[in-house]
């Protein structure tokens, strides 16, 4: 099970910021993810759509400037840009860069090469996923061999076929939704099934229970940790927590 470290090592520095990718990398990470919106036809790492929630600053962020951008923190951080991360990271551990809010497509796309041309990731190291499925097929007919990944927030009626319809590599999750019909449906059409937002080790037994490929956490080491008890639990052919009865699983699981 991959561990994706969420937004950074966001549980202990400021999310998205450089602090908590250092930190990350720091811990030894696989992965790390992110979100990017378009300011200015710069693509920046912050998450919210507006600003007042995380940082400093006031309003939505697509309505900021780069110069207005330029002076706010979040937590005492500043506000980095993709490529900012993207230089510190370098290949280092995968990267789920998340598509978010207006026109961030677009900047995106003149971006995408420059990531293989000019810094050390191959193309399987870098992930792009997004609620705005538009997205993700506009990067899949221009760079066919893009590795993206649909965002559901649900459970859609056709379950995973936006995977299947973009070509999909994973299918990414929210931990309030997933169900065993999904992740089914999913690895019948060979897409991986990454979960987020898991920070509990409960948690994380019960999605390794059902198959689930990774998730994402805030505290990635104490998820590996969980991660890696599991695997050796299985290598000493120990029963799991949950193998006897699916009523023993977490309660949102259908």
């Amino acid at each position: 099970m991959l561990v994706f470290a969420h937004r950074g090592a966001s549980g202990y520095q400021a999310e998205n910021t450089l602090a908590a990718m250092q930190m990350a990398l720091d811990l030894s990470v696989t992965a790390i993810e992110i979100d990017v919106h378009n300011v200015e036809g710069e693509l920046y790492v912050f998450h919210d759509r507006r600003l007042e929630n995380k940082s400093d600053g006031f309003g939505p962020i697509h309505l900021a400037t780069k110069a207005e951008l330029a002076q706010l923190h979040i937590l005492g951080e500043p506000i980095p840009t993709l490529w900012q991360v993207l230089e510190l990271i370098n290949g280092r551990c995968m990267v789920n860069i998340e598509l978010k809010g207006c026109f961030s497509i677009a900047p995106f796309m003149d971006l995408y090469p420059r990531i293989f041309d000019e810094l050390n990731f191959t193309h399987r190291q870098v992930l792009v996923s997004s609620f705005n499925h538009h997205y993700l097929a506009t990067l899949k007919s221009e760079y066919g061999q893009a590795y993206v990944a649909p965002l559901v927030d649900g459970v859609p009626l056709n379950l995973a076929q936006a995977a299947s319809d973009l070509n999909a590599y994973s299918i990414n999750l929210s931990i309030n939704f997933v169900n065993q019909a999904m992740i089914e449906d999913a690895h019948q059409r060979g897409v991986k099934v990454f979960v987020y937002t898991v920070d509990e080790a409960d948690d994380i037994r019960a999605l390794h229970h059902f198959g689930v490929d990774g998730i994402f956490s805030n505290y990635p080491d104490k998820a590996q940790a969980v991660v890696d008890s599991l695997v050796m639990q299985t290598d000493d052919g120990q029963a799991s927590h949950f193998h006897h009865h699916e009523d023993q699983l977490p309660h949102w699981f259908e």
